[in-house]
């Protein structure tokens, strides 16, 4: 048992690294071939990396490492040595990537298009790396270590410091590619999102009635698959009845209503961040 749970454990580990590796390199074709050559710039670090690169002339490869990766040791304690190591893996891939991409030709030299392909490319890389536990931007760990003392959640810290660095990049380079970057950041935040959290994203249905229970269920997971959660409610007015709890994918969401308008019964249906455990149903990608 101990071995199978270490192999399990070994496969998990190499499923994410190799994730991670890939969300890496795609995330670096986008910032070297679709956004840096057309003076469109990425929000955080790697955004400071790319006008620090203009001015000094070192390679952005290198400044991305260099930049990126001390913020890493100062969140150690706060998230931990998997998060660190993951972390210094995607940026170390990341920095090599673009090394890479800097000796290839870029794809366009139409701003409309750098900023369409090279965010919605490079939100897809970012999403993937965060989704299997990497970190390709310092932004958040010092954000994270701010937090207690600003009184301001780490969401908003990384949003203020993007409107500063924005309007830096309108002051030395124009207003029209300020413009640009904003654009990008606001389609690589969308996509991004969207790949951390899954294109399945799971709902969960909460359900109350008097009616046939075990129709219900049956129903639920002859059609759908899924297995419902039952326990005895009361309520103020409708006195004894039951509950039924079952977590379905956004795609099944018109099969279950389907299923809930044969009965007499009163639903709720809300968005999860997050499921853990074994025993459930879940989509990678």
């Amino acid at each position: 048992m101990a071995y199978h749970k270490r192999a399990s454990s070994f496969r998990e580990a190499a499923v994410c690294y190799i994730m991670i590796g890939i969300g890496a390199v795609i995330a670096a074709f986008a910032v070297e071939d679709f956004l840096a050559p057309n003076d469109i710039f990425d929000g955080g670090i790697v955004g400071v990396s790319m006008i620090a690169a203009n001015f000094s002339g070192i390679k952005l490869s290198i400044l991305t490492w260099l930049l990126n990766v001390p913020f890493l040791f100062l969140g150690w304690k706060r998230r931990g040595l998997h998060f660190v190591a993951r972390s210094i893996y995607a940026m170390t891939v990341f920095a090599s990537a673009v090394g890479y991409f800097e000796t290839t030709p870029h794809v366009t030299d139409e701003h409309l298009l750098a900023v369409t392909f090279g965010g919605l490319i490079l939100g897809v890389g970012v999403g993937i790396v965060l989704r299997y536990g990497g970190c390709l931007d310092g932004t958040e760990i010092v954000a994270s270590l701010l937090s207690p003392k600003l009184h301001l959640s780490i969401g908003r810290q990384i949003l203020f410091f993007n409107i500063f660095l924005y309007i830096i990049i309108g002051v030395l380079y124009g207003w029209d590619q300020g413009l640009y970057s904003i654009l990008t950041y606001v389609l690589v935040s969308i996509v991004m999102t969207r790949v951390e959290e899954g294109f399945d994203a799971q709902r969960a249905c909460l359900i109350f009635t008097h009616d046939d229970v075990q129709a219900i269920k049956d129903r639920i997971y002859t059609e759908l698959g899924r297995t419902c959660t039952e326990w005895n409610t009361e309520g103020y007015i409708g006195g004894q009845n039951k509950a039924l709890y079952v977590v379905i994918s956004q795609y099944e969401l018109r099969q279950i209503r389907e299923i809930l308008n044969d009965f007499n019964c009163f639903a709720t249906i809300s968005g999860i961040d997050e499921i853990i455990g074994r025993n459930v149903k879940i989509t990678l990608l």
